[in-house]
């Protein structure tokens, strides 16, 4: 499956991202972890050199890297138990994205999975997704048969501690899960305390997300914000304030006269000159703030950086 390259609107470029996003974030990609040392694992490290800038800033939200496999992987209960018993809010990531995995790979063995090295190629054109293969198939067959309903429905208690924490992506997947892992609920129980007090927590935490510069939150929220959606009620000043954010950052890191920076930055300045009720004061205080998470994230960049470099 292919997509021409030609240009396209803003609304339907982060339309599409969010998709890839939204499907990504269910995607199997397996995991494996040594018997001898807990299963911690810190969020996977800044992008190689293989990947563009845009494509590390645009990245969707997927699981956290796998550690090295060992001939006798231990059971999938141990592999939870070893990364809750760190807790760290990153381990409890990584246990939700076990039992989310196994879940799914229950549910449907022949899924697409999300494949990490399509999305890095420059010249690669098709949606980064591939099917199991074979081995794939053996290894989730063994590790995840046993997968209780009680443990899968515990994931969702994992994601929640992450995403309080403000773990990157984490945010954004508890959105996709839904109230008490059913989307469904927004549309049929709509006035349902428990529902409103979901959707409370999942903005709170969104917005949390983007302020330190989450690009996934961030561009969810610029969306949702312009048009409204079952989580998100539209509010105009913040869709600029998220845009403006994004275009900042992307101009840091492909150059102010790039085309993607320029695109967010001018919307969200259309936005903020013509919407209602965004008077001179307000226009000034959400353009700082877009200043502030992007000052933040450059600096963030800029303590990785000589990380990260070692492995490029």
């Amino acid at each position: 499956m292919t997509f021409q390259k030609k240009p396209m609107p803003l609304a339907r470029w982060t339309a599409g991202l969010l998709a890839i996003g939204a499907l990504a974030v269910g995607l199997f990609a397996w995991q494996r972890q040594p018997e001898d040392a807990p299963a911690a694992q810190a969020p996977s490290p800044a992008p190689t050199a293989s990947a563009t800038p845009a494509q590390a800033a645009a990245r969707p939200p997927v699981r956290p890297q796998p550690l090295p496999a060992l001939p006798d992987e231990p059971p999938l209960n141990v592999q939870v138990d070893r990364l809750l018993a760190t807790h760290k809010p990153e381990d409890a990531y990584r246990a939700y994205w076990l039992i989310a995995d196994c879940a799914e790979f229950n549910a449907n063995p022949d899924r697409l999975i999300f494949d990490e090295q399509k999305l890095m190629d420059t010249k690669q054109d098709s949606v980064p997704v591939r099917g199991m293969s074979d081995e794939e198939k053996r290894h989730d067959t063994k590790l995840c048969g046993g997968l209780t309903e009680r443990e899968r429905q515990s994931r969702l208690d994992y994601l929640a501690i992450a995403a309080r924490a403000g773990v990157p992506r984490a945010a954004l997947v508890f959105v996709k899960e839904g109230p008490f892992g059913d989307p469904s609920a927004l549309k049929t129980r709509p006035g349902d305390p428990l529902v409103q007090e979901w959707k409370a927590t999942a903005n709170a935490q969104l917005r949390q997300a983007a302020d330190a510069a989450d690009m996934g939150a961030l561009d969810y929220l610029m969306v949702n914000y312009r048009n409204g959606s079952e989580v998100v009620d539209p509010n105009p000043a913040l869709a600029a304030r998220y845009g403006m954010a994004l275009g900042l950052i992307y101009g840091q890191i492909l150059g102010p006269d790039d085309m993607l920076a320029k695109m967010y930055t001018q919307q969200a300045a259309q936005t903020l000159e013509t919407a209602d009720g965004i008077g001179p004061e307000q226009r000034a205080a959400e353009l700082a703030a877009a200043h502030r998470i992007a000052d933040f994230a450059k600096a963030r960049r800029e303590q990785t950086a000589p990380d990260a470099a070692p492995g490029r």
